[in-house]
C-alpha cells in the first residue's frame, strides 16, 4: 500500500486571526436583538441530530455524517456561484491518497460487488451518472470506492475544480455514511490548510497588509474561497479527527465564523447573500456547540448555547429542546425541566421531553405513561416514542414488551442504528441464539430495503452487534 505521509505543504498560510466567533461580535446575528436571526425553523426530527444524549434513550440516527442532499448540493446557493480559475488542483489526483475499501465490516446480505475501474474511453459525465445511480440506491460504500476511481483516472483535468470538489465531498460524505470516518479523516489531509491563500479567488484582506487597504476593504469585493462551504466544513471537521485534535476543529470554526461577519459587514452584499452568510453563521454556532460537546466540554457548551437564544419564536422551539437535552445530559434535571416546561412546541414533542426527564429520574412508569399520547402522531414522532417507549420498558425490566415494540418498528420498516443496536442487544440479553437472530434481523432489513420498503441506508455489523 502506498505512503500516506503528508507532505510539506508550499502554499503560504494565512496570517493567524483573533480568534472572533459566534459569541462576541457587536452586532452578532444569533442574538436576539439581531435582524439576522434566522427564522428556519428545525424540526424535532432534526434535533435529534444534534442530541448530546446517548442513542439509546433519543435518537433515530446517531450520526452526524451528511445526509444524501449534501452529498449531491454543497449548501443552499448554487455552487455555480464559487469562484473558478485555472488552478492546478493535480495534488489531490494522486493514488497514494485514496484508500482501497473494504467489506469485510458490512454483513453479507448488504454486500454489493465494488464498480470496476472506468474504461479508459469513459467520459466524466458517464461517471458522474453512475455515482449518481449508486446514491439513488443507498451504494455509499461503492460511491465512495467510484469517486476515488474517476479521481484517480485521469478522466478529471487537474483544473477542473467543480468535478474534483464534488467528487471529494461524495467521497467524504459517503465514506462517512458507510462507517469509514477515519479513512475519509486520513484523506482529508490531503487538501492541507484550507485556510491558505492558494484556496482564494483573491489575497484575503488580513494578508494584504494593514493601514489604508485595511480601511478599504470593506468597499471593495471580499476574496471568495473556492472549496464549496459544505465541503470546507466538512473536511476541516474530518481534519481535526485526522489529527487527533479537535481543538483545532474548534479554532477552524471561529475563523469561519469571522469570515461570515466580514462578508455580513460589506455593504456590496445583495439582501439574499446577507441572509445566506447570516444563516452560515448560525449553522456554525451549532457546530461549535456539538465541536465542544464531543471534546467534553459540557459548561462551555451550554453557555454557547445559551448565547445563541433566537429571538422569533419558531427558532426558539428548536433552541429550547436542544438546551433541555443538553442540560439533560449534563445532570441539571431542574434547568432541563424549566427548560421543557417554557418550550413553545407541540404537546407530542413536550410529551416526548417530558418522559427523557422521567427516566433521567428513574421514574419509568411515568416515562411510559407520558409517551402513549405521542404514539398517534406522525409516522416519525411516533417511531421516536416507540424508540423511547421500548428503552423505558426495558428500564423497568418489562423485556418482552420492549422486544415486541422494537419489532413492530422493524415490521413497520423502520431500521434506524439505534432501533437494530438495541433489538441486538435485547437478543443478547434473552437468548443464547442471539447471532442466529441477529443475522435474521440483518436478512430481514435487507430484504425490505430490496423490496423498497425500508429507509435506504449503508449497515455494518456494528448496527447488529456481530
Amino acid at each position: 500500500m502506498a505512503s500516506h505521509a503528508r507532505k510539506p505543504s508550499t502554499r503560504a498560510a494565512l496570517p493567524r486571526r483573533s480568534t472572533r466567533g459566534p459569541l462576541d461580535a457587536e452586532d452578532d446575528p444569533l442574538s436576539p436583538t439581531s435582524s439576522l436571526a434566522s427564522s428556519a425553523v428545525r424540526s424535532p426530527v432534526d434535533i435529534r441530530s444534534h442530541s448530546p444524549l446517548p442513542p439509546a434513550a433519543i435518537t433515530t440516527n446517531t450520526e452526524t455524517a451528511p445526509s444524501i442532499a449534501t452529498v449531491t448540493q454543497f449548501d443552499g446557493a448554487n455552487d455555480s456561484d464559487q469562484p473558478q480559475d485555472d488552478r492546478d488542483l493535480s495534488f489531490l489526483l494522486e493514488s497514494s491518497i485514496y484508500h482501497p475499501l473494504s467489506q469485510l465490516e458490512i454483513p453479507s446480505p448488504f454486500r454489493r460487488p465494488l464498480p470496476p475501474p472506468l474504461p479508459s474511453t469513459a467520459k466524466l459525465t458517464e461517471a458522474f451518472k453512475q455515482i449518481d445511480h449508486l446514491l439513488a440506491e443507498c451504494d455509499y460504500l461503492q460511491a465512495a470506492h467510484l469517486a476515488g476511481l474517476v479521481l484517480i483516472s485521469g478522466a478529471v483535468a487537474p483544473t477542473d475544480q467543480r468535478s474534483i470538489f464534488r467528487l471529494l465531498a461524495i467521497r467524504y460524505s459517503c465514506l462517512e455514511l458507510s462507517g469509514n470516518v477515519a479513512l475519509a479523516a486520513q484523506e482529508s489531509k490531503a487538501l492541507e490548510d484550507l485556510g491558505s491563500t492558494f484556496y482564494y479567488s483573491d489575497l484575503p484582506p488580513e494578508a494584504a497588509g494593514d493601514g489604508e487597504n485595511a480601511e478599504t476593504s470593506g468597499a471593495r469585493s471580499l476574496p471568495k474561497h473556492i472549496v464549496p462551504w459544505h465541503l470546507r466544513i466538512q473536511a476541516l471537521r474530518l481534519q481535526s479527527i485526522g489529527f487527533s485534535d479537535p481543538r483545532r476543529g474548534v479554532s477552524a470554526l471561529y475563523d469561519l465564523a469571522t469570515e461570515c461577519r466580514d462578508f455580513l459587514a460589506s455593504p456590496s452584499l445583495s439582501e439574499a447573500e446577507r441572509q445566506l452568510w447570516g444563516t452560515r453563521l448560525e449553522e456554525l454556532g451549532i457546530r461549535v456547540v456539538n465541536a465542544l460537546i464531543d471534546m467534553g466540554d459540557l459548561d462551555c457548551a451550554r453557555r454557547t448555547l445559551n448565547s445563541m437564544k433566537p429571538a422569533e419564536n419558531g427558532s426558539v422551539a428548536a433552541w429550547t429542546m436542544r438546551n433541555a437535552i443538553l442540560c439533560v445530559r449534563m445532570g441539571l434535571l431542574g434547568e432541563a425541566k424549566k427548560a421543557v416546561d417554557s418550550a413553545h412546541c407541540g404537546d407530542a414533542e413536550k410529551a416526548i421531553l417530558q418522559s427523557l426527564l422521567a427516566v433521567a429520574e428513574g421514574q419509568f412508569d411515568t416515562a411510559i405513561e407520558l409517551l402513549q399520547s405521542p404514539l398517534n402522531t406522525s409516522s416519525n414522532l411516533a417511531a421516536l416514542a416507540k424508540q423511547n417507549l421500548a428503552v423505558a420498558l426495558l428500564y423497568r425490566s418489562d423485556i418482552r414488551k420492549a422486544r415486541e415494540v422494537l419489532e413492530g418498528l422493524v415490521d413497520e420498516g423502520y431500521s434506524f442504528q439505534t432501533l437494530t443496536i438495541n433489538l441486538a442487544t435485547i437478543y443478547d440479553l434473552t437468548t443464547d441464539r442471539s447471532r442466529e437472530l441477529k443475522l435474521t434481523l440483518a436478512d430481514r432489513i435487507a430484504q425490505q430495503q430490496h423490496e423498497g420498503q425500508g429507509h435506504g441506508r449503508i449497515f455494518t455489523n456494528i448496527d447488529f452487534k456481530l
